[in-house]
């Protein structure tokens, strides 16, 4: 009776490994969905320089199609042309950005568009 006991324990311990490994590699694999975040950053036209980044928003338990995610690249070109238009913070007036954005897993990128600090 003993060795049918350790038996059933170890086939129970080895399907915990089985399921962590597998979390893991779902984990790694699709960017962490337990928590996704949208980013934003104002980066110079040339070298893509950081001059300002947001957090936009995030979710959690949430999919690539949640509007949080789809959405992210809009809000961050209006976030970045709003920062444009005031100035830019303490960057020199004429100097040219770009918006980047991060989605997680879902999306990234920077534009293509270049707005003119006032």
């Amino acid at each position: 009776m003993k060795n049918l006991f350790d038996v059933f324990l170890s086939s129970k311990s080895t399907m915990k490994l089985f399921l962590l490994v597998v979390l893991v590699f779902i984990i790694t694999v699709h960017g962490n969905p337990l928590n996704r975040k949208c980013t934003c950053k104002a980066v110079s036209n040339t070298v893509h320089f950081p001059f300002h980044s947001w957090d936009i928003s995030s979710c959690k338990l949430c999919s690539c199609k949640d509007a949080a995610m789809v959405k992210c690249e809009e809000a961050c070109k209006a976030m970045v042309q709003s920062y444009a238009l005031t100035g830019c913070g303490k960057v020199i007036k004429g100097s040219k950005v770009k918006y980047s954005w991060d989605a997680s897993s879902c999306s990234d990128g920077v534009s293509k568009i270049e707005y003119t600090c006032a």
